[in-house]
């Protein structure tokens, strides 16, 4: 699908590339950027000091507080434009990225969702735990917690996969639908599943080859230096002329388009299968 749309394409890296300037710029211009590298440092180290990690996760809090609802709307937008560009093609070129009421009615779902998914986790870490407790009580042993592991996390993929059509449904009924995927995807666990796989699987192996050809056009720029290498892909942020370097930024514009690529992937299933399911009950 991206690449019958290079033009939509285009647009998607564009929007990404600057979301993905707005954060160092913050940072620098917050002078937050000296905690941004400690934390960075705190994470590198194999036996971190947890003051340190606080003190720069409690000096960033400022800046994530406005990210964090920032990188939502972000997803939102791109998610309602992938769902624009399978179902409704026409309005897809008139507006291949916007914000409007499809998308903060995909925020408020996504944070319906998130409430869900907590509810979900809690409830099978105490059934897990409950169930642990009872095993090892009567001497089963390990096997028990582990197979209660594995049927756990299958139930949370089922759940995750009957919910999945939540995000298109809402985009294309006008409405915040949280449960109405549930009924819809009854009997198609497993093709939907199939989908969700082959597409993370195609994200994954795209991922690894461009990430080889950046390497490699990074090491004939540099003559060879894989330190600086190492540098383009994980900067000092010291000052914005060394971040910003021609290197980093080339780092930047690959990014934005590894994203745009990554979300029309990932999102476009939900939406083609939606479409699918939509036409098949029309037929009948």
């Amino acid at each position: 699908m991206t690449w019958e749309k290079p033009k939509t394409l285009l647009i998607w890296t564009g929007f990404f590339l600057v979301v993905n300037l707005l954060m160092p710029l913050a940072l620098f211009g917050l002078g937050l950027n000296t905690q941004m590298a400690a934390l960075e440092e705190v994470s590198r180290n194999p036996s971190p000091d947890p003051d340190v990690a606080m003190e720069s996760m409690a000096a960033l809090a400022p800046v994530y507080a406005i990210l964090l609802p920032a990188g939502l709307v972000v997803l939102a937008m791109i998610a309602a434009a992938v769902f624009r560009l399978v179902l409704d093609p026409e309005d897809s070129r008139v507006h291949p990225v916007q914000f409007g009421a499809e998308e903060a009615r995909l925020i408020v779902l996504a944070l319906a969702y998130t409430l869900l998914l907590l509810v979900a986790v809690v409830a099978a870490v105490l059934v897990g735990g409950t169930i642990a407790g009872v095993a090892a009580t009567a001497g089963a042993g390990p096997f028990v917690g582990i197979l209660t592991s594995c049927a756990l996390m299958a139930g949370l993929v089922y759940i995750a996969v009957r919910m999945s059509l939540g995000p298109v449904i809402t985009f294309s009924e006008g409405r915040i639908a949280v449960f109405d995927s549930w009924a819809m995807t009854r009997g198609l666990v497993w093709p939907i599943l199939g989908a969700y796989v082959l597409a993370v699987i195609a994200v994954a192996v795209f991922y690894l080859l461009s990430q080889v050809l950046v390497v490699a056009l990074g090491a004939l720029v540099s003559g060879g230096d894989l330190q600086s290498v190492g540098r383009m892909i994980d900067p000092e942020m010291d000052s914005l002329e060394t971040f910003f370097s021609p290197g980093r930024v080339l780092m930047m514009l690959f990014g934005a388009f590894m994203s745009a690529v990554f979300h029309a992937v990932m999102s476009a299933p939900a939406a083609v299968i939606y479409r699918e399911i939509r036409q098949r009950r029309a037929e009948f």
